[in-house]
């Protein structure tokens, strides 16, 4: 894919500027020469034809990826143009023309060891980065040592504003090294699992003002929770995020609760038992035994207590019996019904569907859920929606602590998972997503291939520029409001639930 010189410059700009002025230019100089990134930004600029715009994006992407950056192993398009790139040093070495070249690309989330990507950051094409991402990153690696004496400090990176820390401990004499690239950023995100640290010299960063917790994939780790709100506490205007929801000190502490340390739920053991299994559909990777009602899910994904509990609710299927396999769990269900196919439905049936989800999700994560529920971070596939014979819905209640970038493409065995939490708002934001789904039989998150990185950074940038149900059909522009609200946090759950009975066109 050949980009002119002029091209190129109108694109740089365009990934990074606030509004959409060069975004225009650059579609209608690629449009002059029929390129097809012309027709896309056209498309997202009007907001119409969304399968045409999927059908360019997927076309483009890899030739894209090729051109502009050759370093990355994936990459990721936001409403046309280049938003995300994954760097895996492990297989390619950013060579010098990579390291002196500049990408059209603001985000980059690096993989491997610590001492990989040292390259990266001293090249002069990371200075344009705004976030950077290092949370795959093992800093406890052999590049404790040198043998030529310490490397000089890196130099700030101007436009760097949000940072992922590592996994492992970065060692002390490797914090003069590193800390003034970090200068002039004011957002950090670490993960609470296993293996994550918040160290003093991160939390002294001279313009840091808002820590986020992201979840792992187990329950939190005391430490890092400690360290982020005796932070925040010691200063006025500092903000703590957890989940999209900016929290203080008490609120978090509350929504942590009962998943930090001290909470494990023991799995069955392990057995030989050898089974045949079906998917469930063409599409399908959640799989059947074949000949018994049983399916397949990961074991560490799916607490025994847990499914267990199902029984307890007229909206959850119940489990009725478990055997776990390595890592995986077989689950006969009792009378689950059929699963949910990716097809478009009348408005009517959605919004049915989408009222029979907040009641089940309600029984399951809401505040009248037994404890017995204990799980906190859930990640739910489409997979695990049933419809009875009578028309209910009902979901398969399997709770993972995996809500981790690893948590978005669960391998094989747990579907397309559309990732979210129990609360209010991630109720939210699942009915949305699934609305969307029913009005258009077209996949909101549409990640099935790729990374789990790269599916999670599809999940952010879907629910930051949600797609409009009228791009698919003009005649479901009046839940497009809806849609967006749902997903970009505009009502409440109770207020979704009115606006979704009253909303005009829904019969």
């Amino acid at each position: 894919m050949h980009f002119t010189p002029r091209e190129l410059e109108l694109l740089h700009t365009a990934t990074t500027a606030a509004d959409g002025a060069a975004r225009d230019v650059l579609a209608d100089v690629l449009l002059e020469r029929e390129h097809p990134l012309g027709e896309l930004l056209r498309l997202e600029a009007e907001e119409r034809d969304l399968s045409r715009r999927r059908e360019l994006e997927r076309t483009l992407k890899e030739p894209m990826r090729a051109t502009l950056v050759p370093w990355a192993k994936e990459l990721e398009l936001d409403r046309g143009l280049p938003a995300w790139a994954l760097f895996a040093p492990r297989l390619r070495v950013l060579s010098q023309a990579d390291a002196d070249a500049t990408w059209p690309v603001p985000a980059v989330t690096v993989s491997g060891e610590f001492r990989e990507a040292m390259p990266l950051l001293r090249s002069m094409a990371v200075r344009r980065l705004r976030e950077l991402d290092l949370s795959p990153v093992w800093a406890t690696s052999p590049f404790t040592m040198w043998v030529d004496g310490p490397p000089p400090p890196l130099e700030e990176l101007p436009a760097l504003q949000a940072l992922a820390l590592p996994q492992g401990e970065v060692p002390e004499h490797w914090v003069p090294i590193l800390k003034p690239g970090f200068g002039q950023v004011r957002e950090v995100s670490v993960g609470i699992g296993p293996g994550f640290e918040l160290p003093d010299w991160v939390l002294s960063l001279p313009k840091l003002s808002r820590v986020r917790l992201v979840p792992g994939r187990e329950p939190g780790d005391g430490l890092v929770v400690d360290a982020a709100l005796a932070w925040s506490e010691a200063a006025p205007g500092r903000e703590l995020e957890w989940l999209g929801e900016t929290l203080d000190g008490r609120g978090l502490r509350r929504a942590l609760r009962p998943a930090l340390p001290g909470e494990r739920v023991l799995l069955p053991e392990e057995t030989t038992l050898r089974a045949d299994l079906e998917p469930e559909g063409p599409t399908s990777r959640v799989f059947r035994v074949r000949g018994a009602p049983m399916v397949v899910l990961r074991a560490e994904d799916a607490p025994a207590v847990d499914l267990f509990g199902a029984p307890l609710h007229a909206h959850l299927v119940p489990a009725k019996g478990l055997v776990r396999i390595r890592r995986a769990l077989f689950v006969e269900l009792g009378a689950p019904g059929q699963a949910l196919t990716l097809e478009r439905v009348p408005p009517r049936e959605a919004v049915r569907r989408t009222q029979q989800l907040l009641t089940a999700l309600e029984a399951w994560w809401g505040p009248s859920a037994p404890d017995v529920l204990s799980g906190e971070w859930v990640g739910l596939g489409r997979d695990q929606l049933r419809q009875r014979d009578d028309g209910s819905l009902a979901v398969i209640p399997t709770l993972t602590r995996r809500l981790g970038p690893d948590a978005h493409a669960l391998p094989d065995l747990a579907g397309v998972p559309l990732a979210w939490n129990r609360t209010s708002t991630m109720m939210l934001e699942l009915a949305g997503a699934l609305l969307f789904e029913w009005l258009t039989g077209l996949s909101f998150l549409e990640a099935h291939e790729g990374s789990a990185l790269a599916v999670h950074r599809r999940l952010v940038l879907r629910k930051a520029h949600p797609p409009r149900p009228s791009a698919v059909d003009p005649a479901l522009a009046p839940f497009d409001e809806l849609v967006e609200a749902a997903l970009r946090h505009g009502c409440t759950l109770e207020t979704f639930r009115e606006r979704l009975g009253s909303v005009p066109g829904r019969t």
